[in-house]
């Protein structure tokens, strides 16, 4: 019986911890900081199942900058990460997995100081 209790306690506890929010940086991002500033253009949809948060910066590379070093933080996270540096900008992005979804999380960054940075999955996934 007791090992029964240990095995179920234990059961709990694993579910509980799979099921957590995934509290990354990048969502700090959205909490408001940047709803005045009129080089961010911010975009938030829910629809079947599905969140999406955006970020488009024209022309302020230090936004970018916070943007680029939020994406750092969570990257240990990540299951998958590339960064691409072209003629035309810089791209990063991740694939962070949380319960049982694949949030994905990418910025392009423009040589002009802008750039467009999006967190996206399964609603599934932020809970």
């Amino acid at each position: 019986m007791k090992r029964l209790f240990i095995l179920l306690l234990c059961i709990v506890s694993a579910v509980s911890i799979y099921a957590n929010p995934p509290k990354l940086n990048v969502e700090n991002l959205f909490d408001g900081r940047y709803n005045n500033n009129k080089s961010v253009t911010i975009s938030i949809y829910k629809s079947n199942g599905n969140y999406y948060r955006g970020l488009t910066v024209k022309n302020n590379p230090e936004i970018i900058k916070q943007i680029a070093e939020a994406i750092a933080k969570d990257q240990p996270r990540a299951k998958d990460f590339s960064d691409y540096q072209g003629n035309d900008g810089q791209y990063t992005s991740l694939q962070i997995v949380n319960n049982g979804e694949t949030i994905y999380i990418g910025l392009q960054r423009d040589k002009s100081g802008g750039g467009f940075f999006f967190i996206q999955g399964k609603e599934k996934a932020f809970q």
